[in-house]
C-alpha cells in the first residue's frame, strides 16, 4: 500500500499498489460464489444440490424473482413489457425401464442419474393500455429533454453572440480600445468548456431519465424509497398533479385550461427530473467516498482525506499518458481476468494479433518532455482495466445472433466475441457474408458521398479528393478486417489439427471450450503525474477557470448567466472528480459495496452478487456509472461541440467583418434596353393574390390609395430586392420599375432618425421609399453578413427546433401552448447587451418615428428572409401592414420579442409569400396569411427557391406583369421569353445584350 501522505509521488509504490490490487482481484475470481433468492444468502438445505445456482449479475436493471411452482424452480426476469422465465426441473432416468420422470423439489435423497434441465421462455406481460401510459410518460419526459437541448443550444448561441456583439461595439464604434475587450473575451472563452461539458452532462441525465421512464423506471425504483412509494411519486408528478389541475380548471370555468395544464405538467416533470438528478449525483459522490477507502486500504479515513484521495485519483487518471491498443485473441489461450501487466505489453502474448494503436501516443511524448517533477515514466507500462473488462459485458456473435444488420451497424471501436468453433459457431457462409457486407458498405458509403456531391454540383476536383480520402481510409480499415479473417482461419486449422489428433486415439475432453475470436481494446499507462502536477492541475482547472468566467458574468450583471454557469460548473466538477470509473478500475470490482460490515469479498462482479442488498447497490451504481460512458453522452457531446464550433466560426467572421450595416452590393438584376417586355396573362386567370389590396381591412394603416403606384404583390417583392443594392443604384431602378416621378428613395430620413436616437443599435440595414401619393414603405434587407446570421439564429433558433420536436412527438400540435411558454423562458437567457442589438428594436422604433412625424399618409414595411421576419415583428408591434417574402414566421416566437405580440396582431397586419421548397419560410410556425408560389429551380439547387429575384420572376410569370418590365435574368432562370408590346419583334435576349 502506498504512503497515504504522498500517494502519487513514488512511482514504484503506486505501481506495486496497483499490481497488489490486481492480484487480489484475480484471487477473488477463483472464489466460490453463491446465489440468492431472498435478502440473505440461501442455505444449502433450502434447495436441492442438483439445482444449479442462478446468479443475478448487477448489469441487470431488475433482479430476478424466484418462485417454486409445479415442481420447478422458476426465475422471472422483467424486461420492458415482457418476462424471461427460466424453469429449472430435476429429471432422472430409470435405467431399467428407460423412462424419465420429474422429481419434486422437496424429494429427498441423491440420484446418480438425476440432471437439472433449464427451460427458457419469454412471456409478454404488457397491454396496450400500459404501453399507452408509458408512452405518455415518455412523451412528456422527451419534451422536457428537447427543452433542455434547445436551452443548451441557445445558451451557447447567446454566449458566443454576446461576445461578438461586445467586440463589434468596442472595435467599430470606438467606445474603447482592445484592452477593454480582454476581460469579456477571456471570460467568455474560459466559460465555453464548462458550458459544453456541463450541458453534455445535463443532456446525459435527461436521456437516462427518459429511457428509464419508458423502461418502467428500474433505476428510479432503486433509489431507496421502495417500489410502491416510487411508483406513486412518479404517477403523482406525471399524471396526478396535471389531472387535478385540469379538473380544477374545468370546474372553475377557466378558458385557458389546456395551456395551464400543459405548463403544470412541464413544471411537475421538471421537479421530478431535478430530484432524479440530485439523487444520481449524491449516489455517485457517496459511492466514491466509500470505495476510495478500500482503494487505499484504510477504514479510518476522515471525510477530508477521502475527498483528497478521490480528487488525486481522478487527476492521475486524467493526466496519465495512456495508449490504447486493439488486439484479437483466441479465447482458448487468453485469460480475460489475468492481471499480469507485463505479458500484455506490445503484444507480448504470442497468441494475440495486434491490429493498431489509437490516440495517446502524442500526449505520452508531450508528458515525457515535461520536467520530472511533473511527470514520471513507468519502468513497465501498467495495464489499465476498463469497466467492460471487469464486468465482461461483451456481446457474442453466434450463428443464431448473427445478421447482416448487426454486422453492418456494429460499433467499430467496442469489443466483441465471434465464435469460430462449436455448435454455435459462425458458419462459413456467415463469415463470408460479413466480409462481403463490409466491402459493400465501403462501396455504398463512397458512392453515397460521391452522389451527394454530384447532386450538389460540387467541382470534380473536390469530389476526386474526397473519394481518394475515403478509399485510403477504408483500405486501412479493410486491412484490419483481412488480418482478422486470416487469424480466424489459423485458429480453425489448429482446431482441425487437434481434432485429427483426437481421432488418432486420444479421448475427447469434455472440458474443451468453444473457440472464439476476441477483439478487444487494451489500455496501458506509460506516464503518470506526480503529486505536484495533480495539485497544479486541480488549482488551475477549478480556481482560475472557475473564477474568471463567474467574475465576468457578475461584472456584466448577467445574473441568469452567472447562476447557470455555477450550476453547470458544479455538474462538471462532480462528473470529473467523483467519477466512479477510475476507482472501480483500480479495484477491479465494486468492492464490498452493499455487503455487511466485516464481510470479506469472496466473489467477483464477473459472476454476480451474493445478497439482494449487495446486488441492489451495485446494480444501481453500475447503471449510474454507465451514464458517463454510454453512446448518448458521446452523441450529445459531438452535437453540442458542433454547434459551439459553428457559432464560434460565425462569431469570429462577424467580428472581423464588422456589424451588419454595410454598403450594399451592385445590382444583380438588369432590365432590357426598351423595357417593353411583359408576360401577358388573361385577367380571368390572374390569382387574387396578385393584386393585393389591404386598404379595406387595415383602417388608417392601409397600404395605399387608389392612385398609389404600389398595386401588385410583385411591387413589394421588387422593393425587397433593391434593399440589398448600393444606394446610388436604387433610384434608377425605381424609375424603371414604377416610372419616373412615382417612387423616391428618401436617403436623409434614416440618418436623421439615428442622430435623434443614439441609444438605439444601428446594425440593421433598411431603406425608405416614398411614393407620389404620400405613402411610404420601409424595405428591410435580409441576411447578408455573418452578424445577420447570428441575429437570425437568436430570433428563430428556439421556434425552429421546437418545430422539429413538435413533428417528432405524436399529437405534437397539442403542445402549442407549452411551446409558447418554453420559448418565452428561453428568451430570458439573452443578456441585456444581446437584446439591445436585436434588429427589430431599431425597425420598430423607425416605423413609430415615421408615423409620429406625420410626413407620410400611410407607412408599411416589407422585407425578404431575415428582413421579412423583422417586418412581420415590427408590423405586429406597430400595428402596421407588413409584407414578407420568403420569411420565417413570427407565430411561435411571438412571446420572445419585447414587447410581445399577439396572434391577432399577426393575423391582421401581415402577409407572407412562401415559395415552394423554401425551408426558411417554413420556420417559426405556420403563417397566418400567406400565398404559396411555385419554384421552378432544379431539385439540386437547395437555396434557389429562397432567392427574392426568382420569386419575383415567378410572380410576374404567374400574375402577368401588366406595367412592370421583365428583367433579363428571368429567362436565364428557365422562364419562357416574354412578348414585346411595341410590336418591334425584338427579342429579350437581344435587348439585354445591348445593355
Amino acid at each position: 500500500m502506498p504512503a497515504l501522505d504522498n500517494p502519487a509521488a513514488n512511482s514504484s509504490d503506486r505501481t506495486d499498489f496497483r499490481e497488489s490490487m490486481h492480484r487480489k482481484h484475480e484471487d477473488r475470481n477463483k472464489s466460490t460464489l453463491v446465489g440468492f433468492t431472498d435478502d440473505d444468502p440461501p442455505s444449502s438445505s433450502r434447495r436441492s444440490n442438483h439445482h444449479p445456482r442462478v446468479l443475478d449479475h448487477y448489469s441487470l436493471p431488475t433482479p430476478s424473482s424466484t418462485v417454486r411452482f409445479r415442481s420447478a424452480h422458476v426465475h422471472v426476469y422483467d424486461s420492458q413489457g415482457s418476462q424471461l422465465i427460466l424453469e429449472e426441473r430435476l429429471t432422472t432416468r430409470n435405467t431399467a425401464q428407460g423412462k424419465a420422470s420429474s422429481l419434486s423439489l422437496h424429494e429427498n435423497g441423491e440420484h446418480t442419474n438425476t440432471t437439472a434441465n433449464v427451460t427458457v421462455k419469454r412471456v409478454m406481460n404488457s397491454s396496450p393500455e400500459l404501453l399507452f401510459l408509458r408512452g405518455i410518460y415518455s412523451a412528456i419526459a422527451f419534451f422536457k429533454g428537447a427543452f433542455l437541448f434547445i436551452f443548451a443550444v441557445g445558451l451557447l448561441l447567446f454566449l458566443i453572440s454576446d461576445m461578438a456583439n461586445q467586440a463589434n461595439v468596442i472595435i467599430f464604434n470606438g467606445t474603447g480600445d482592445n484592452k477593454d475587450l480582454a476581460f469579456p473575451l477571456i471570460g467568455t472563452i474560459l466559460s465555453i468548456p464548462v458550458f459544453l461539458h456541463g450541458l453534455t452532462q445535463l443532456m446525459t441525465l435527461i436521456t437516462s431519465f427518459v429511457t428509464d421512464v419508458f423502461a418502467g423506471s428500474p433505476l428510479l425504483n432503486s433509489f431507496g424509497c421502495g417500489v410502491v412509494l416510487t411508483n406513486w411519486i412518479k404517477f403523482t408528478f406525471f399524471i396526478g398533479i396535471p389531472a387535478l389541475t385540469f379538473v380544477g380548471l374545468l370546474l372553475s370555468g377557466s378558458q385557458d385550461f389546456h395551456s395551464i395544464t400543459l405548463i403544470t405538467t412541464f413544471v411537475s416533470v421538471t421537479f421530478l427530473f431535478f430530484c432524479f438528478s440530485v439523487r444520481v449525483v449524491c449516489l455517485r459522490v457517496s459511492s466514491c467516498l466509500y470505495l476510495v477507502k478500500e482503494l487505499y486500504e484504510r477504514e479510518d479515513m476522515t471525510t477530508t482525506e477521502r475527498l483528497k484521495y478521490t480528487i488525486l485519483t481522478a487527476e492521475e487518471s486524467t493526466l496519465s499518458g495512456k495508449v490504447h491498443k486493439n488486439y484479437v485473441y483466441d479465447s482458448n489461450v487468453y485469460d480475460l481476468k489475468r492481471l499480469d501487466s507485463n505479458s500484455m505489453i506490445g503484444g507480448g502474448n504470442d497468441k494475440a494479433l495486434y491490429l493498431y494503436s489509437s490516440h495517446g501516443q502524442r500526449y505520452i511524448k508531450f508528458t515525457q518532455l515535461m520536467p520530472r517533477g511533473l511527470f514520471t515514466t513507468l519502468d513497465l507500462p501498467m495495464r489499465c482495466w476498463t469497466q467492460a473488462e471487469i464486468d465482461f459485458n461483451i456481446p457474442f456473435y453466434t450463428k443464431t445472433s448473427w445478421s447482416l444488420e448487426s454486422v453492418f451497424c456494429r460499433i467499430k471501436n467496442e469489443s466483441h466475441i465471434a465464435l469460430v468453433s462449436g455448435p454455435s459457431a459462425l458458419t462459413t457462409q456467415q463469415s463470408f457474408s460479413s466480409m462481403v457486407c463490409y466491402f459493400f458498405g465501403v462501396v455504398f458509403y463512397i458512392l453515397l458521398v460521391t452522389g451527394l456531391m454530384v447532386f450538389a454540383q460540387v467541382s470534380a476536383t473536390v469530389i476526386a479528393a474526397v473519394v481518394c480520402l475515403f478509399v485510403a481510409y477504408w483500405l486501412w480499415q479493410g486491412r484490419k478486417e483481412y488480418r482478422m479473417i486470416k487469424h480466424a482461419n489459423t485458429i480453425l486449422r489448429r482446431l482441425q489439427s487437434d481434432g485429427n489428433d483426437n481421432e488418432d486415439g486420444s479421448d475427447d475432453n469434455e472440458d474443451d471450450y468453444d473457440s472464439a475470436l476476441f477483439q478487444k481494446w487494451e489500455t496501458f499507462m506509460v506516464t503518470k503525474p506526480t503529486l505536484a502536477a495533480s495539485w497544479i492541475s486541480f488549482i488551475v482547472k477549478n480556481i482560475i477557470i472557475a473564477m474568471i468566467p463567474l467574475s465576468y458574468f457578475c461584472y456584466s450583471r448577467n445574473l441568469v448567466g452567472a447562476m447557470t454557469y455555477l450550476v453547470l460548473f458544479l455538474l462538471c466538477f462532480e462528473k470529473h472528480y467523483f467519477d466512479i470509473g477510475p476507482i472501480v478500475e483500480a479495484l477491479g470490482s465494486f468492492g464490498t459495496l452493499g455487503m455487511e460490515p466485516g464481510t470479506s469479498l469472496a466473489h467477483s462482479g464477473l459472476l454476480g452478487a451474493a445478497t439482494r442488498n449487495e446486488w441492489q447497490q451495485k446494480s444501481r451504481l453500475y447503471h449510474i456509472t454507465r451514464m458517463n460512458n454510454n453512446a448518448s453522452r458521446r452523441i450529445w457531446s459531438k452535437l453540442l461541440n458542433f454547434f459551439a464550433v459553428l457559432f464560434g466560426v460565425v462569431a469570429m467572421a462577424a467580428i472581423s467583418s464588422g456589424p451588419g450595416q454595410e454598403e450594399g452590393v451592385a445590382p444583380y438584376v438588369t432590365f432590357p434596353s426598351n423595357s417593353t417586355f411583359f408576360y401577358d396573362v388573361p385577367q380571368e386567370e390572374v390569382s387574387p393574390m396578385c393584386n393585393v389590396n389591404f386598404g379595406s381591412n387595415n383602417g388608417s394603416n392601409a397600404t395605399s390609395s387608389l392612385t398609389s403606384p404600389v398595386k401588385y404583390l410583385a411591387d413589394y417583392n421588387f422593393l425587397t430586392i433593391i434593399s440589398y443594392f448600393k444606394i446610388g443604384s436604387i433610384q434608377p431602378l425605381l424609375d424603371t420599375w414604377f416610372g419616373e416621378g412615382e417612387a423616391f428613395l428618401d436617403e436623409d430620413v434614416i440618418p436623421t432618425f439615428r442622430e435623434a436616437h443614439p441609444d438605439l443599435p444601428s446594425a440593421a440595414s433598411f431603406q425608405l421609399v416614398s411614393f407620389s401619393d404620400g405613402s411610404a414603405i420601409v424595405c428591410v434587407r435580409g441576411t447578408k453578413t455573418y452578424f445577420d446570421f447570428l441575429v437570425d439564429a437568436r430570433l428563430w433558433y428556439a421556434a425552429s427546433l421546437f418545430q422539429l420536436v413538435q413533428s417528432a412527438v405524436p399529437f405534437g400540435f397539442a403542445f402549442d401552448a407549452l411551446i409558447d411558454f418554453c420559448v418565452n423562458r428561453l428568451s430570458e437567457l439573452e443578456a441585456s447587451s444581446v437584446k439591445k442589438v436585436s434588429y427589430y428594436v431599431e425597425t420598430t422604433a423607425f416605423v413609430n418615428y415615421l408615423r409620429k412625424s406625420g410626413k407620410y399618409t400611410t407607412v408599411s414595411i416589407t422585407g425578404h428572409s431575415l428582413g421579412g421576419g423583422l417586418a412581420l415583428i415590427t408590423g405586429a408591434q406597430t400595428q402596421t401592414l407588413a409584407i414578407a417574402i420568403s420569411a420565417p414566421s413570427a407565430v411561435m416566437g411571438r412571446s420572445a420579442v419585447t414587447p410581445e405580440i399577439s396572434l391577432e396582431d399577426i393575423k391582421q397586419r401581415s402577409y407572407s409569400v412562401i415559395p415552394q421548397r423554401d425551408i426558411i419560410s417554413h420556420l417559426g410556425g405556420e403563417h397566418m396569411n400567406s400565398a404559396g408560389i411555385k419554384c421552378r429551380a432544379g431539385a439540386n439547387d437547395f437555396f434557389a427557391c429562397h432567392y427574392a429575384y426568382r420569386s419575383l420572376c415567378e410572380l410576374m410569370y404567374t400574375c402577368g406583369n401588366v406595367k412592370r418590365p421583365v428583367y433579363c435574368e428571368c429567362v436565364s432562370m428557365g422562364y419562357p421569353e416574354p412578348t414585346s408590346i411595341d410590336g418591334s419583334g425584338t427579342s429579350l435576349e437581344f435587348s439585354c445584350e445591348v445593355i
